[in-house]
Parts: structure tokens; C-alpha cells; sequence
């Protein structure tokens, strides 16, 4: 980089005589400065690289992404030199700072969560307010990289050379972006072909895990990244997602798609009844989404939570793999409407004008249910207040509508206890509705991260339960139990409210956590706690069903969000007549297992990590993993995706 500087100070501060001279003769330093230009979009390129590691686990060449970041940079530069004068500065700048905060996002979020995002996740920047702290543990590297690509565009937008003719050199400069682009589009048809990958070759096994599949598939975006660098994962994003579906061959694709889910359904075998099938017929359901309840906090934080899982019924290996990349309405969404948000991207945005009549709350309304969704936050938060009625519930409450403090500070304090829905009236009210059997969807926030003494939602806990703090010797295990408690005094609140109001006989509680605590800094401690060393098993997270006089039952198959819709429908004998990604827990024909989408997988008990490559005995001992296994899941998996993801891009149940 300094001697890029070097340069680009040689070329704009010239001597009067070398000034004159290239007056006449622009050539020279539009050379010059098309070549710095393009340097400096490829540095960009070469800062993702570097923090995103992605060396690690790529069957081809480690140089590819690098190449392709170097492609696309003169495509880039070339292009914005066709343009004259001041356009040109302006439209380097927007070029040069758009894939600068892009690259920012992409490598901050990776040092965070060792994942990648769509496009589309962008858009939710500004709910991220709770991970701004997190920033301040990222590498000085990072940070002093980062610093150093502002200051250069700054500097080369200054200094941009303002050219007012020679169209021949900036055509010149074209036809090298165009030639650029050609080999940047085509070269993957080629390279990526499993014909070249060595390692996964001639079988649908090989074709499921090779580069070509995830170029063309999109299986997760760390994974395009690992395969083609930032720029093309870029293009091909925003060509898959926003061109692509305006064009007359999506129609086609349409079609041709809905014809795949239908063979897909058709192929699984057909759930019948079960010792399990209407044992809740009938009842009120109260389902609660319990925010960062992981495995690990219950126990003598949570005596209410715990009881109700030894009394009902425990799912002991439920996991919640993320696939769209917010995690809580990656779980809100799959348990409602039974298919996960989509591993090219999906959000309550893109799919909000989907029909979902196999939801839970359209299925239950249709058996002459009430349906409403309980939440403190606004409605426009993930588009809640939209994708709650799509979803097929009358109504998205939010606890801030109710209320009525003027004082701000003393408002948000109010709404960070999960208590309100019972202690305001009107929300009350809302809640303990009559006439109609009720399904209620509450979504809890006590246990929200971060796990630090002033944080907020621990700062009001501490004020309840101080002693908590240093109860344990370790800041961030304190707040996740005093959280924990916190969760756990709403549910024993729910619980006094239901008796109180006559209706605890005839309610069932389905406690369902939407992810495991990812917000826990401290790694080491984190898995001591969960009791695991491989961040696949940390996606274990609790799911209990309880209603008074059902008999306790313990169920250790392994088991995937999708599953939680069928089960519940069958408990409740909801015939329905529709096909789910997921199976009923109770279906003894179903063997259970969890599809991620990096292409790993959970089964019985193995775990295939899609990011490491490696294989995991979950017991402990060692164990063969036959070829035909590793195949078979492969295949399983990869199929689920596929076909999960054409459920919702084509509105299958529309």
C-alpha cells in the first residue's frame, strides 16, 4: 500500500514541465491512474481475503478468490472510466465505498459469528445496536486495515484525475473491463466444473459437495466467498436475487420447480396416526419463543422452566440450525410456517406477500381458533407487524403501544420486563381472550445478549436479583443465569395468571428456544458449560411441551426446527392437508436428523461439520463412517435445501 501512495503523490503532484507535457499526452497518466484505481478496488478484495481465512476448506486453487477479486476490479474501474469528468470521481467514490462497507460488514460479521451474509441482511444494519460492542474485540489488524482503505479512497477520490475527452483511452480502458468481465462470468462454468475437483468426482455424492454445486446452488454465502471472493459472490447475489426473478425464464423455472416439490413430497413417506395424535385435541395453546434459553442455564436458575420439562414432554436433542441469518426469526419463522428462511437469503421482507395457509396459526384458525402474536418491540422490527398476519394470526401486539409513560427512560425500562404482558390490563385483556379456543405466540426478551453488568436488560435484572453479580466469578455466566431467572419468573407468572383466570386445565405450553446463547464472548467457557467442543453441538437448544395431567415423556431423537409444526399439529389432530419440510417427533417411521445449511448435517450419533469437514462422534467413541453414510447424508441434505429453499422463492402453498 505505501508504494501505491507513492504513486498516486508522483502522479497528481507533477512538475509544471511534466505538466505540460501531459496536456498534450494524457496517456501516461490515465495509464497510471487507471492502474491505481483498479489496485485499489482489488485491496479490498485482498482485505476480505485475509480476515475471512479463506484458504481454509477450498478443493480448488486458495488463489481463485483473489483472482476473481482482481477481474471484477477492472471491470469496475474500467467502467467508471467511460464516464466523464466529475461523474467519473463521483461514481468511483460510490463504487469504491459501497464495496468498502460491504467488505466491512461481510469480515465484521464473520469475526463475530464465523459466517457470511446475503445482500439482503444489509438492510437490517441498523437493529444491530445490540452487537456494537462486539466491534471493540475485533483484531487491530481489522481495524487498522479498514482505516488504512478509507484513508486510500478518500485520497484517490481527492486526487481523481479529471479528464475531459480522449474517448479512444477511456474505450481502451472498456474493452479491458469488458474482456475482464467475459472471463470473470465464464470462468466459473469452467474451473468449477466437478469433472476438475479431483477430491468429489462422478457420483450425485461428489456433485453435492463439490465448488460447482455451491457456485451454482448458493448453498450459504461463506461458502460462495470460499469458492469466488467478494465481488463475484456480490454479483451473483444480486443477480440471483434481483434480476433473475424479473426475467421471462423465471416463469419457466417456476413451473419446472413446483413440479421438483411436488416429486420431493411425494417420494417421503405418508405420516399416519400415532399413540400421540389428539392428545391435546382441543386445547389453548400458549407458544413461547424463549430468547437465548440455552441447555445449560436450566437447573436451579429456572425452577419453573425445569418443572414443566420433567412433567411434560422434553425433547433432550432439539437443535435450531440457523439458515437465514437472523437467528430469532430464523426459528420464529420455520416453527410457524415449517420450512426454514432460505439459505440464499430470506427475511420477513422478501416473504411477507407469501401465502402461508399451512401455518400454525392459519391451521388452528381454521379449527375455529383465536391467534395473536405478543412481542414488546415495534412492529416494523423484522416487519413483524406485516409477516404476523401473513402468517395468519389476527393481530401483532406490541407491548410499546400499550404503554402510556411519557418519561422515555422510564418507558424503556418498563418494556424490558417480560411481566408487562401480564401487569398492563389492556394487554391482559389482549391475552386471556374468550369465546374461542386461543393460540398465542408470545416471543420473549429478558434473556437478550449482551452478557455484561451494564448492559441494559441485565442492569434492570440486577435491580431484582443482585445477587447475581459475581455470583459465579465469571461476568457473563452471571448475566445468562439472572436472565435465565428472569425468563423463568415469566413463565411462572403465565402460569398464576392461567390458574387464576380458569384456564390452566385446559392450556398447553410449548417452550421452544430460538438459538443457543451466541452472544457468550468467552468460547472456552461456553463450552464447558454446554459440555461440547465443536460449534455444530452448541445449536442444541431445550423444546418441552407441558398441559396439566400429560403424562411425562422424555424423547432423545434427533430432531430439527421443522419438526416442532408437524408434532404440534398432530398432538392437536389437525388433519392437515398439506406437506412439510419437516416430521412428526412421535412418527416412530421418522429417524430424525438436522440439515444445516453449509451442508452439514446431525445423525443418530454423528455430526458432519460443513465448515471444518470433519466428522464428530457426539458420544465420544469412535466410530467408522461407511461411504455410503457420508453419501446418503450428503445427498439428504442438500436435497432439503434445495427444496426448502424452491418452497418459498416459488410460494408453494400459495
Amino acid at each position: 500500500m505505501p508504494i501505491l501512495l507513492i504513486a498516486v503523490k508522483e502522479n497528481v503532484n507533477m512538475s509544471p514541465k511534466y505538466g505540460r507535457y501531459l496536456a498534450k499526452n494524457e496517456a501516461p497518466q490515465s495509464g497510471i491512474c487507471f492502474l491505481v484505481h483498479v489496485i485499489a478496488l482489488f485491496f479490498i478484495e485482498l482485505f476480505s481475503f485475509f480476515f475471512l481465512s479463506l484458504t481454509e476448506n477450498f478443493t480448488n486453487s486458495q488463489l481463485w478468490p483473489l483472482a476473481f477479486g482482481g477481474l471484477w476490479a477492472v471491470v469496475l474501474g474500467g467502467v467508471v472510466y467511460l464516464l466523464p469528468g466529475k461523474l467519473s470521481r463521483i461514481a468511483y467514490g460510490v463504487v469504491y465505498f459501497a464495496s468498502l462497507v460491504y467488505a466491512g460488514f461481510q469480515t465484521g460479521y464473520y469475526i463475530l459469528f464465523s459466517e457470511m451474509m446475503w445482500l439482503s441482511e444489509l438492510r437490517y444494519a441498523s437493529e444491530g445496536a445490540d452487537y456494537a460492542d462486539a466491534l471493540l474485540s475485533h483484531p487491530l489488524g481489522w481495524w487498522l486495515g479498514l482505516a488504512a482503505l478509507i484513508a486510500l479512497g478518500v485520497l484517490l477520490v481527492w486526487k481523481y484525475p479529471m479528464r475531459k475527452k480522449h474517448w479512444a483511452k477511456r474505450a481502451a480502458a472498456v474493452a479491458l473491463a469488458a474482456v475482464a468481465g467475459y472471463y470473470a462470468y465464464s470462468l466459473p462454468a469452467t474451473f468449477f466444473d466437478q469433472d476438475k475437483d479431483v477430491k468429489f468426482s462422478g457420483s450425485d455424492y461428489g456433485r453435492s459437495q463439490s465448488v460447482q454445486a455451491a457456485y451454482e446452488n448458493m448453498f450459504n454465502p461463506h461458502r460462495l466467498y470460499q469458492i469466488c471472493g467478494m465481488y463475484q459472490t456480490l454479483c451473483k447475489d444480486i443477480y440471483a436475487h434481483y434480476i433473475f426473478p424479473l426475467t421471462p425464464e423465471h416463469a419457466i423455472a417456476q413451473a419446472k420447480s413446483e413440479a421438483e416439490i411436488d416429486t420431493y413430497f411425494a417420494s417421503q413417506p405418508e405420516a399416519g396416526d400415532n399413540d400421540m395424535t389428539g392428545l391435546l385435541k382441543g386445547k389453548n395453546v400458549v407458544l413461547v419463543l424463549m430468547e437465548s434459553m440455552d441447555d445449560w442455564m436450566m437447573g436451579i436458575h429456572t425452577p419453573t422452566i425445569s418443572r414443566l420439562m420433567e412433567e411434560g414432554i422434553q425433547f433432550t436433542r432439539f437443535y435450531t440450525p440457523a439458515f437465514g441469518g437472523i437467528r430469532t426469526f430464523n426459528t420464529e419463522f420455520c416453527i410457524n410456517t415449517g420450512s426454514f428462511l432460505s439459505s440464499q437469503g430470506g427475511y420477513a421482507f422478501d416473504y411477507v406477500t407469501n401465502r402461508y395457509d399451512q401455518s400454525l396459526a392459519s391451521q388452528l384458525r381454521q379449527e375455529g381458533y383465536s391467534a395473536k402474536t405478543f412481542h414488546y418491540n415495534t412492529p416494523t422490527f423484522y416487519s413483524r407487524g406485516e409477516f404476523s398476519p401473513a402468517m395468519g394470526y389476527e393481530e401483532y401486539v406490541c407491548y410499546e403501544d400499550y404503554v402510556e409513560e411519557t418519561d422515555e427512560k422510564a418507558r424503556k425500562n418498563i418494556l424490558y420486563d417480560d411481566l408487562l404482558l401480564f401487569e398492563d390490563e389492556e394487554l391482559n385483556a389482549e391475552f386471556f381472550r374468550e369465546g374461542k379456543p386461543t393460540l398465542n405466540f408470545i416471543i420473549t426478551r429478558s434473556a437478550h445478549l449482551s452478557y455484561k453488568y451494564n448492559e441494559v436488560l441485565s442492569y434492570w435484572g440486577l435491580k431484582k436479583y443482585p445477587a447475581y453479580k459475581g455470583l459465579t466469578g465469571n461476568e457473563e455466566t452471571d448475566c445468562a443465569y439472572l436472565k435465565a431467572k428472569l425468563v423463568d419468573d415469566f413463565f411462572a407468572r403465565l402460569l398464576t395468571e392461567l390458574e387464576e383466570k380458569g384456564q390452566l386445565k385446559n392450556t398447553v405450553i410449548i417452550g421452544v428456544t430460538d438459538h443457543y446463547t451466541y452472544g457468550y464472548k468467552d468460547m472456552d467457557s461456553l463450552y464447558a458449560l454446554s459440555g461440547v467442543e465443536e460449534d455444530i453441538l452448541l445449536e442444541r437448544v431445550p423444546w418441552f411441551i407441558w398441559s396439566p395431567g400429560l403424562e411425562a415423556r422424555t424423547v432423545d431423537k434427533v430432531l430439527n426446527t421443522a419438526d416442532v409444526l408437524p408434532t404440534v399439529l398432530n398432538l392437536l389432530d389437525v388433519d392437515s392437508e398439506y406437506d412439510y419440510m419437516g416430521r412428526d417427533a412421535f412418527d416412530e417411521a421418522y429417524e430424525g436428523f438436522v440439515p444445516f445449511s453449509n451442508g452439514g448435517w446431525i445423525y443418530g450419533d454423528i455430526a458432519y461439520d460443513g465448515s471444518t469437514k470433519e466428522y464428530i462422534s457426539i458420544s465420544g467413541k469412535e466410530q467408522t463412517i461407511s461411504a455410503g453414510l457420508q453419501a446418503q447424508m450428503a445427498n439428504q441434505v442438500q436435497e432439503f435445501i434445495r427444496i426448502n429453499n424452491l418452497i418459498l422463492d416459488t410460494d408453494y402453498y400459495r
